[in-house]
């Protein structure tokens, strides 16, 4: 039989105390792990507070941004959609199957003289035009499942899919409505419109290509003034294509160097020793010359313009120096465009290219047209002050038939006119054309202004000008325009004897 020790008082001590240090060391653990928990607690509420107060402002980021772009695709006058808006919009309906016989059509509507409708009512009434015009077409948009907006100033547009029966007389239903007059403070005002339109019927399914047709379409239609809405149709499409490859061709010649200055003489009666040259870009392409009038806007659109006009300008004066310095020719004349003038600093930089070439600036005649002044006359007169005190004069060409008037002209700094050559041409068969050629002479004199008369083809108009006292004449009787070359044989024909009308 086992026998156990037999237990002490001191030992029973001993084990009371390490069993408070274990209920102490218990309700110790106990403590921190009710404290830790409610720590841990206490966290993951904030945790849940800091959670929902970021998805809150995630939400609030998300209506910002999309207000944001929204915004950066309406236009905020009409609150249509804008360019950038209406071009992502092509591109998507086009990338869109569709029903056999269904295709995209584009609608532009360019308000026309839109400068007058400001002039009369002010910039806020221009505006309420503007977006009175933006709620017809939202209206009628929305009929067909279209959409209206807003492509630049006064340029609108409407996109559709629709088959091709029955779209002209939606295209009329748009037009007719747009022209209603709009009225406003109880003034009845009436917006003069272009409108255009192309469709993937016969324009190829690419968003570049389908806005081409159809502002090839809208310009047309402005040049041709027409009534209704102009279609974009095979004839439209040759010219369409053949633009394309001119302007393929284009850039080559100018990158090429292959457009040429030519020169036409303006001859001078009372000082018949010189004469003047008009400078004339000309463009040789296998073997024939491409019209200016359809090689230069195109330049001019493509960007190009500017540069190209330089270039000219450039050559044409070393050419024409040797002319100046031996007396042949007494001063050159050279074309600016619209846009070429609007350019900040273009008067310092046109400067500077003629006096890189010693061709000094007071032989110089920079002619502009009566189209300058449409957009903005302010700019203008500022800009060809400017010019002026380059040393440069000033010639109005094309004058008698455009916009300007006499009035207009006073206060700007011409030096002389150029006769339209329409005006010249009827001198023979209208009494009231040769008065009025008369008396713009007559005018032209008492101002000190040069006058010169284009498109003087025959004997009998010379005589009549020179009779009226016209100090200038310009014509294919003394001359086409000509490059450097024929016109050095020209000189060496004069120097034998011969007038400019024999030579030429």
């Amino acid at each position: 039989m086992v026998q156990f020790p037999k237990s002490t008082s001191t030992d029973l001590e001993l084990l009371q105390r390490r069993m408070s240090r274990e209920k102490l060391a218990r309700k110790e653990a106990e403590r921190i792990l009710e404290q830790k928990s409610l720590e841990l607690y206490n966290s993951n509420a904030a945790l849940i507070e800091a959670h929902a107060a970021l998805e809150k402002q995630v939400r609030a980021l998300k209506v910002e941004r999309d207000r944001v772009l929204t915004m950066s695709r309406t236009d905020f006058l009409t609150q249509l959609p804008n360019r950038s808006a209406l071009l992502d919009l092509i591109d998507e309906r086009l990338a869109a199957r569709r029903p056999q016989g269904e295709h995209v059509w584009l609608f532009l509507v360019n308000l026309q003289h839109f400068q007058f409708i400001n002039a009369a009512l002010g910039p806020r009434g221009g505006d309420a035009v503007l977006r009175g015009v933006a709620e017809r077409l939202h209206t009628v948009a929305s009929r067909y499942s279209a959409v209206a907006g807003r492509f630049s100033g006064t340029e609108f547009a409407i996109l559709l899919e629709a088959g091709a029966s029955g779209i002209e007389d939606l295209g009329n239903e748009i037009l007719t409505l747009i022209e209603q007059p709009i009225l406003l403070d109880g003034r009845e005002v009436r917006v003069e419109v272009a409108m255009a339109a192309a469709g993937t019927n016969l324009a190829e399914r690419t968003t570049n290509a389908l806005r081409l047709a159809a502002d090839s379409a809208l310009v047309k239609c402005r040049a041709e003034k027409a009534r209704g809405v102009y279609w974009f149709d095979e004839k439209l499409l040759a010219e369409t294509e053949r633009r394309q490859q001119l302007e393929i061709l284009l850039r080559g010649a100018i990158q090429r160097r292959e457009i040429e200055p030519w020169f036409q003489p303006i001859i001078h009666p009372r000082d018949p020793e010189a004469i003047s040259l008009e400078v004339l870009a000309r463009w040789p392409e296998q073997g024939c010359l491409i019209a200016p009038g359809e090689f230069l806007p195109l330049a001019e659109d493509m960007g190009q313009r500017v540069a190209l006009d330089s270039w000219l300008v450039q050559q044409a004066c070393i050419q024409a120096l040797p002319w100046l310095r031996s007396g042949r020719v007494r001063e050159i004349s050279v074309n600016v465009s619209p846009r070429d003038l609007m350019a900040p600093g273009f008067a310092q930089e046109f400067a500077a290219t003629v006096a890189a070439t010693g061709f000094p600036l007071e032989s110089l005649v920079v002619e502009v047209t009566e189209a300058v002044f449409i957009e903005n006359l302010d700019l203008m007169r500022e800009q060809l002050f400017e010019l002026t005190r380059t040393g440069v004069r000033i010639a109005l060409d094309d004058f008698g038939t455009g916009y300007s008037n006499l009035r207009s002209l006073v206060g700007l700094p011409f030096s002389k006119i150029k006769l339209d050559r329409s005006l010249i041409g009827e001198m023979e068969t209208s009494d009231r054309v040769a008065m009025l050629v008369s008396t713009l002479v007559q005018w032209a004199r008492a101002s000190n202004l040069e006058i010169v008369a284009e498109g003087v083809e025959t004997e009998m108009q010379s005589i009549l000008l020179k009779s009226l006292g016209c100090s200038s004449l310009q014509g294919y009787l003394f001359g086409r325009a000509m490059s450097a070359r024929n016109l050095e044989k020209r000189f060496e024909m004069l120097a034998g004897g011969a007038s400019w009308a024999q030579a030429s």
